[in-house]
């Protein structure tokens, strides 16, 4: 399995979540382009209602 590096999270509102069906969802951009197209919102994504904000997804807060 191969490891993919990600430089920032930015979101896709043209898709909902696969899970609870909310928007946007969490894609990863490495170099300018994006290398990972989530099916998950941030909530789903990270864990947090804290990740409702697309502001944290890219924050030095520490995710729990």
């Amino acid at each position: 399995m191969s490891t993919i590096e990600i430089d920032e999270y930015v979101p896709n509102y043209n898709r909902e979540c696969e899970v609870c069906g909310q928007s946007p969802v969490v894609q990863g951009k490495k170099d300018g382009k994006i290398v990972y197209r989530g099916t998950l919102c941030g909530p789903c994504t990270f864990g947090t209602a804290k990740a409702l904000d697309v502001k944290w997804w890219n924050s030095d807060e520490e995710q729990e």
